[in-house]
């Protein structure tokens, strides 16, 4: 079950993040402080760690993506399967292990 999660994930992944197309999103303050406030409160991760994990976002994933993410992170259980959402949270997973280091 574990393989496939993860098949799943890199593909969807590889959906959004197309080698050599830089997205940039331009995140609304709104999204940068709701992101923020997930990363620091949900992951305790530190305030450094979470703006390097947004602004490392930003080259992959869609402002719509983002707040696809961000709404369902506050549902209180399993987000229903969308593939779009498993390939931000992918997104994210691997920004946040990145910006850790």
């Amino acid at each position: 079950m574990k393989t496939w999660i993860a098949a799943a994930t890199l593909a969807a992944a590889a959906l959004i993040a197309q080698p050599g197309q830089a997205l940039d999103a331009n995140y609304s303050a709104a999204q940068e402080a709701q992101f923020l406030d997930w990363c620091t409160g949900t992951k305790s991760a530190s305030e450094g760690i979470c703006s390097c994990t947004l602004k490392s976002i930003s080259a992959t994933v869609p402002t719509q993506a983002l707040t696809m993410f961000l709404n369902s992170q506050g549902a209180g259980g399993m987000p229903t399967f969308n593939q779009g959402l498993v390939a931000t949270t992918a997104s994210v997973t691997q920004a946040l292990a990145v910006c850790s280091r």
